[in-house]
């Protein structure tokens, strides 16, 4: 089966398990209030499962976090024009904060890497670079500059938020606990024939597999109706900068360097995906307008599900 065949049967398996889950809550076996819970279990059990046993099973590559590095770059770079045109259109202060953020952050770390894992088969190396590309380019990006831009856009003028103890909780998470323990264990290395080492590595892959499930139910959870008239022109503009603008430019860097094939592909892919639901949170979280930012990243990911695989087939 080809990439493009597997991707686009794990976005049909994501869409069948976002409909179960919207199912569920109209049975009210599961309620709109627990999709907090799902997304913890998501960013504190499953995603670190994955980071830890990704990292941990491939030894450490210096190479493998030159697209970290380009994703990071261009996710700022989005920024920009994202911000340039929110000013010609004239937006207030706290919407144009939400659609910066909504245009330069992707969902990287949790759909990224779900999609990637069975496009990819799990394949080791992959899921290293994957995890390196998410992590190290995506996430750290969110957690400093997006909180910035957050906090930017989101204050009043005479209020004044301390960066660092908006940035704190993330690197005491275990999403990070799990990206530095995982990038040593990588460089050090660990002995592969003893039987407490399989058993770890089993725990954190059976607790891993747990994540497109958890992920599809937080979506599922978060799935509210879009009044596209009145935000046609914002979720256009979302649009073409997250899942067109970025991928193209994450492609054109990679190709001036040469970047490898297999590294080039999985940037692209992560620099495709739709915008991230961190961005709504941080926008709700430090006073931009969190219900734009909510509808955009609805917008994108419904719209994903045919940017994808025509980025992933474009791209060869």
């Amino acid at each position: 089966m080809s990439q493009f065949q597997s991707l686009v049967e794990a976005l049909v398996i994501l869409v069948a398990l976002c409909a179960c889950a919207i199912w569920l809550r109209k049975r009210e076996v599961i309620h709109i209030e627990e999709q907090g819970v799902f997304g913890r279990l998501t960013t504190d059990f499953a995603l670190p499962a994955v980071i830890l046993l990704s990292l941990s099973k491939v030894p450490f590559s210096l190479q493998a976090l030159l697209p970290a590095v380009i994703l990071f770059a261009v996710s700022l770079a989005i920024m920009v024009p994202a911000w340039l045109l929110g000013k010609a259109m004239g937006l207030a202060r706290k919407t144009l904060g939400s659609i910066v953020l909504v245009a330069g952050f992707g969902g990287s770390s949790t759909l990224g890497l779900s999609l990637i894992r069975r496009v990819f088969h799990n394949n080791a190396v992959v899921m290293r670079d994957s995890v390196l590309i998410g992590e190290y380019g995506a996430l750290l990006s969110v957690f400093t500059f997006g909180v910035a831009v957050a906090i930017y856009f989101g204050r009043d003028k005479k209020e004044k938020t301390n960066l660092w103890q908006a940035c704190r909780p993330f690197f005491i998470s275990p999403i990070f606990i799990a990206m530095i323990l995982g990038t040593i264990i990588s460089i050090i290395g660990l002995p592969q024939s003893n039987v407490a080492v399989h058993l770890f590595e089993d725990i954190l892959r059976v607790s891993g597999q747990s994540l497109i499930v958890l992920v599809a139910f937080s979506i599922g959870l978060a799935l509210r109706p879009i009044a596209v008239r009145e935000l046609a022109g914002l979720i256009l503009v979302a649009v073409l900068l997250k899942l067109i603008a970025e991928p193209l430019l994450a492609w054109v860097l990679a190709m001036s360097i040469k970047l490898p094939h297999i590294e080039r592909e999985l940037l692209v892919l992560q620099a495709a995906m739709p915008s991230g639901a961190i961005a709504a949170v941080l926008a709700k979280r430090y006073g931009c307008d969190g219900a734009v930012a909510s509808a955009m990243v609805v917008a994108t990911a419904f719209i994903s599900l045919v940017s994808l695989p025509l980025t992933l087939y474009l791209g060869g």
